[in-house]
């Protein structure tokens, strides 16, 4: 029988993993305030509703609990229309644990509360992207904890009180403050140990589900050009139909690429500013559009025509035929990106997104019908080459001319220099390797050629002068270079995601990931990806599966040599310098650890026979200890016994009187009191009688009668218990 909870701490701590609940669902809104004050109602509320069950005797009136479930009703209903069904539910959620919560006096009732905050706190965690958030993990394990040690001392009284005997007035001491505290600290650090040094496994991905695109992402001349595969005519005053773009949106997405300008220092652009989250198992170049004019400074495209596509069977759009390749599956989640591209990887094969047309150019780009809005979500699929980790774009140019075009003013010092670089080299992937080491060993990224650079040309002087620029130069060099050398290619803008945050498991994409990278063709292969500036990695297929605290200095270092590339100074740049130190550290133990291995390794082969005979002589004292496990525990029994102060004989002597018992398949039973067990006990050795009904009555006058024994009280339990063991002890 289920006794009410006597016990304040399991209250107060049901009490914070409810708000921390609450918490978790409202930081995930980004509104600050409106998060905040969510926090705040619902602290209030749930804690009011516990705060009646702990002074109240009795069942809470009918009207207070359906009141509050009435309330949640009409909030959910109001928020299915506002907010969707899935913020209706979980707001459902809460309402009726508050309507509970006046009337939960039960550890069932706690186990209930405690599970509907877990589901709460595991749709904040799947929602969150900031690291923050792990603080709020971490004060939320460590209150359900409290609730959970104090459940398990609700159930210990419970055990020991009859089912008919009525419940103990007033507060149950609870367990021990600072055991509570070096209890949780314990369970954090072992946690953080885990969680920082043991390797993860390969994450788990789940495919997204597109949703109805309505009127913010379809286009009726897109869908019907779609369906019949002609072009629209429009004159100068018609208009496109619903979800149509302005003439100056649709332009938008063909302006030129100016190399002496970056997108990473735009006016009012935050370099540090998260554009995009991506959930993959590697880093990802994400491309936006390639460029293949080059004249003035300034990458154009020749090329601007668009097919349209409309979604398949089961809600995807197919961008290309499948081919052979590994597969890499992502999804993306938009906080502020600018224009309607959607970034992919190269050879995108599937794209499920919410609209219900898109553009596709002939390089891969894909564009949707309006500006992509803060909040979208898209996944794909894309193919990536399975002999070696640079992307390839599959692509077949039909005219290669464009590819190798050069401005009319070229430079032929330019060519000289390819042709001097590559010189070793006798395949066209050869030469194209050559020239990417060569930019990236010998000229260095500086974002100070943003400003200096403007108005003038500075291809020639990066090469051969200043040697110094951002990603756009070091792009722009390596393609005219590759067209010196009769290779085809291309400038591609988009973004990098390397900066992978292990906390969230998310890669970060911000305004500074904004890249431009050059393809380069290879017959037989495609276009293939090359990485010119060192500032920025060579396409790797390294999965996540390293250990956090290794990914968290990777983390940090990114981030803070992004922030020194802009010369800025932050916190950042200490906490990936103790990152790397508790990285160094580590690994110099696991080092010190698999020496000491290696040793003991070594002196255990040269001790393999001593080692086997001793082995061979503790198995055989364990048998043996385990035959005579109940004259051992009863020899245990009296140590502890004699050791014991004589206010807490009668306690002690039936906590062992269980234990040697118990050796005999006499154990006490869940729920079953200290009469009916007793009473069990003596249904087996009926001639102890005396002895045992002497330690029950001492026993319940020590423990629920708050009685000190006497001298005499004392040693005649000491008797007892000794009759009492020997005889179980002689079977």
């Amino acid at each position: 029988m289920m006794q009410p909870i006597r016990i304040t701490g399991l209250y107060v701590g049901l009490w914070i993993a409810l708000t921390l609940s609450a918490a978790a669902r409202a930081v995930v809104s980004g509104d600050a305030p409106q998060a905040m004050l969510g926090i705040f109602f619902w602290a209030v509320v749930q804690g009011g509703g516990l705060w009646y069950a702990r002074t109240r005797e009795g069942a809470p009136p009918k009207t207070l609990v359906d009141g509050i479930a009435l309330i949640g009703m009409g909030v959910c209903v109001l928020q299915l229309f506002l907010d969707g069904i899935l913020q209706a539910m979980l707001s459902l959620l809460l309402w009726l644990q508050a309507a509970r919560n006046p009337a939960l006096t039960t550890r069932r009732d706690a186990y209930f509360a405690l599970c509907i905050s877990l589901a709460l706190v595991v749709f904040g965690a799947s929602e969150a992207r900031s690291s923050a958030f792990v603080v709020l993990l971490a004060a939320y394990g460590l209150s359900a904890l409290a609730v959970l040690v104090y459940c398990h001392q609700q159930a210990g009284l419970e055990r020991e009180l009859p089912a008919e005997a009525p419940a103990p007035g007033g507060d149950v001491k609870s367990f021990p403050l600072g055991h509570l505290v070096a209890l949780s600290v314990g369970v954090f650090l072992v946690a953080l140990s885990w969680y920082l040094l043991v390797p993860r496994p390969d994450p788990i991905h789940f495919a997204a589900v597109p949703t109805g695109g309505g009127d913010k992402y379809s286009r009726e001349d897109w869908e019907r050009e779609a369906r019949t595969g002609t072009v629209p005519q429009r004159g100068p005053g018609s208009k496109s139909g619903r979800g149509s773009r302005p003439a100056k949106q649709e332009s938008k997405a063909d302006e030129p690429l100016d190399i002496t300008r970056s997108n990473q220092r735009a006016p009012g652009v935050d370099p540090n500013a998260i554009v995009m989250y991506v959930q993959s198992d590697r880093p990802l170049y994400l491309r936006g559009r390639s460029f293949d004019r080059f004249e003035n400074d300034r990458w154009s495209r020749s090329d601007t025509g668009t097919r349209k596509l409309l979604p398949q069977d089961d809600g995807k759009f197919r961008l290309s035929a499948s081919g052979e390749g590994v597969k890499v599956e992502y999804l993306a989640h938009v906080v502020s990106l600018p224009g309607s591209v959607l970034p992919l990887s190269a050879h995108a094969v599937t794209l499920a997104a919410p609209a219900s047309v898109i553009a596709a150019a002939r390089d891969g780009a894909v564009f949707l019908p309006a500006p992509v809005e803060p909040g979208f979500h898209y996944g794909a699929s894309s193919l990536l080459p399975e002999d070696q980790p640079r992307p390839v774009a599959r692509d077949v140019p039909g005219d290669r001319s464009p590819y190798l075009q050069l401005p009319e003013e070229f430079s032929s010092r330019i060519g000289e220099l390819a042709e001097r670089v590559s010189a070793s080299a006798t395949s066209p992937l050869g030469k194209a390797v050559a020239l990417e080491t060569h930019l990236r060993s010998a000229y260095a990224y500086s974002f100070e050629t943003v400003f200096t650079s403007q108005g003038v040309t500075p291809l020639e002087a990066f090469l051969f002068d200043t040697r110094r620029g951002h990603c756009e130069f070091f792009a722009s060099a390596m393609a005219v270079m590759l067209r010196a050398i009769a290779i085809p290619s291309r400038v591609v803008h988009g973004y990098l995601a390397q900066n992978f945050n292990p906390v969230t498991g998310f890669y970060e994409v911000r305004a500074f990931d904004g890249h431009a990278w050059v393809e380069g063709y290879v017959d037989g292969t495609g276009w293939m990806t090359f990485e010119p500036t060192a500032a920025y990695p060579v396409p790797q297929r390294e999965q996540q599966t390293g250990t956090t605290l290794f990914d968290l200095k990777t983390y940090t270092e990114g981030l803070s040599l992004q922030e020194a590339l802009q010369g800025k100074i932050s916190l950042t740049a200490s906490v990936a310098a103790l990152f790397r130190q508790l990285a160094e550290a580590w690994h110099a133990l696991v080092f010190q650890l698999r020496s000491w291995f290696d040793a003991v390794a070594g002196w255990v082969g040269a001790h393999s026979l001593a080692l086997a005979a001793g082995l061979a002589a503790i198995s055989a004292t364990g048998a043996l200890a385990y035959r005579g496990r109940v004259r051992l525990l009863w020899l245990w029994a009296r140590i502890v016994l004699f050791a014991t102060p004589r206010a807490k004989i009668p306690l002690a002597a039936f906590r062992q009187l269980e234990r040697v018992a118990g050796a005999r398949r006499l154990g006490r039973l869940e729920g079953e009191t200290v009469e009916e067990y007793l009473d069990r006990v003596e249904r087996t050795y009926v001639e102890l009688h005396a002895e045992l009904r002497r330690i029950a009555r001492a026993f319940n006058a020590a423990r629920y009668g708050g009685e000190t024994p006497s001298s005499a009280e004392a040693d005649g339990v000491l008797r007892a218990f000794q009759t009492i063991g020997m005889r179980v002890n002689a079977g």
